[in-house]
């Protein structure tokens, strides 16, 4: 991967600056206790169904919550549609209900593109509301910045950062707020290295405007922006069409080769790539 063009990297915090887990279990015990008391067996049982691979609902397929289905997609375009019991809707329906390409939202066409979203639809799919659902997230965020979650650093990455930073611009673009950000990054060891964060980014619907503001803060074109994250429809996907560059980190297996100009499992393996010595400045 030819990184000598590259003057600005774009980050995202969840799940690619760090890949710890274990706070997933925590969100859904909250959004699980919001629900009334006749729902939460089900609620469980279908979270632990997403897990095992065996629901119809699943990272890198959409929820419409308004009609209460699964969808998978192409470019935006509705290839098949699953009830919750994972029964398929005929050909004809689906072209009936969605003759047009979808816009993704987070309250209702939802992009199922990591793990903070299988819960949540879940939760949803019982009747807890955006508001609900959001306090949980919160609540869960509250979590992570406190003493009792330990996160681990990934190995090398702050090194390996620290050495590129004198030749480009390091970047955060996250949908989370503020100051549970900031406290993870403390807690990784990542707040001191990066030049800009943006917050409450509203990706995937403002993802473009968002590339837009940093082309221009830093005066550098879309191709000399490298765009890092976990989620395709987040970071990967809009970007592509401006002409930045991009790293999919896919640990669910959802892409192949042509999703990203690299696809990896895990940042672990972009850290060789990120030497200074590929970077021009």
């Amino acid at each position: 991967m030819d990184f000598t063009k590259i003057k600005v990297i774009v980050f995202d915090l969840d799940g690619t600056l760090y890949e710890d887990t274990h706070h997933f279990e925590f969100q859904a015990a909250r959004l699980k206790e919001k629900l009334p008391l006749e729902k939460q067996s089900l609620f469980e049982k279908d979270f632990l169904a997403v897990k095992e691979n065996k629901h119809p609902l699943r990272i890198g397929r959409i929820y419409d919550a308004l009609r209460d289905l699964i969808l998978v997609y192409l470019d935006n375009h509705v290839q098949e549609a699953y009830d919750w019991d994972g029964n398929k809707l005929p050909d004809e329906k689906v072209k009936e209900l969605y003759p047009e390409p979808i816009e993704f939202n987070l309250e209702t066409m939802v992009n199922v593109g990591d793990p903070w979203w299988t819960s949540t639809s879940i939760a949803v799919h019982y009747g807890l509301n955006s508001k609900q659902s959001y306090q949980a997230f919160l609540e869960t965020r509250a979590y992570m910045m406190g003493p009792d979650f330990e996160m681990e650093p990934i190995e090398g990455f702050k090194e390996a950062l620290e050495g590129i930073h004198s030749k480009v611009k390091l970047v955060l673009l996250t949908n989370s707020p503020q100051p549970d950000s900031e406290a993870i990054l403390t807690k990784i060891g990542l707040d001191q290295v990066l030049d800009f964060k943006i917050f409450n980014g509203e990706k995937p619907t403002r993802t473009i405007e968002r590339f837009e503001f940093v082309k221009n803060h830093f005066n550098v074109q879309y191709d000399e922006i490298l765009s890092v994250g976990d989620n395709w429809i987040n970071e990967i996907h809009p970007v592509q069409s401006l002409g930045c560059m991009t790293i999919f980190i896919d640990p669910h297996g959802l892409g192949n080769e042509t999703s990203a100009d690299l696809v990896v499992k895990r940042m672990g393996e972009v850290i060789p790539l990120l030497r200074a010595e590929q970077f021009i400045g």
